[in-house]
C-alpha cells in the first residue's frame, strides 16, 4: 500500500509540474511570419516597406523601417512580450528619423494580440497601458518571398 501511495504521489507531482510547464509555454508560433507594419503610435507608417518578423526557433525579431535592417531577441509568455534593444543601426539615411521612431516605439512594447476581423489578420503590439504602439498585417507567403 505504501508503494502504491508513493507511486501515485510521484505521478501526481509529475503531472502538476508538466501542467505548470505547459501553461507558461511561449505562444510564439502566432507571432511567426512576416508582418507589414501599418501604424506606429496610431499614425500611418511613413514607409510602406516597414516590416517586422519574429522567428520562434531562435527567438529573434527582425525589423525594417526604411533604412537599416535591425534585430534583437524576444521572450513571449502568455502574450507578454519582452524585446531586447535593437541592434544593426549603422548607416545614416535620409529617413533616419522614421527609423528612430520605429525602434523607439519597440521599446514601449509590453504585450501583443492578434485581431482577425473583416480587415484581415493583424498583429497589435501594445504598451503597458494597452495602447496599440504597432499594428501590422500578416504578409502572404508570396509577399514574404519578395521581401
Amino acid at each position: 500500500m505504501k508503494k502504491l501511495k508513493l507511486i501515485l504521489t510521484c505521478v501526481t507531482t509529475l503531472l502538476v509540474l508538466n501542467a505548470c510547464t505547459f501553461a507558461h509555454k511561449p505562444n510564439t508560433r502566432y507571432l511567426s511570419g512576416n508582418w507589414q507594419i501599418r501604424t506606429l503610435n496610431g499614425e500611418p507608417t511613413p514607409d510602406a516597406s516597414a516590416r517586422i518578423r519574429f522567428d520562434p526557433k531562435t527567438h529573434q525579431y527582425f525589423a525594417y523601417f526604411g533604412c537599416n535592417q535591425i534585430s534583437g531577441t524576444y521572450h513571449d509568455s502568455n502574450h507578454t512580450l519582452r524585446l531586447s534593444r535593437p541592434a544593426g543601426i549603422n548607416k545614416l539615411c535620409a529617413n533616419i528619423e522614421d527609423e528612430r521612431t520605429g525602434t523607439g516605439t519597440l521599446g514601449f512594447v509590453d504585450s501583443w494580440r492578434i485581431v482577425n476581423d473583416n480587415i484581415g489578420m493583424r498583429l497589435q503590439l501594445l504598451d503597458k497601458n494597452n495602447y496599440v504602439r504597432v499594428e501590422a498585417r500578416l504578409l502572404q507567403e508570396t509577399e514574404n518571398k519578395n521581401k
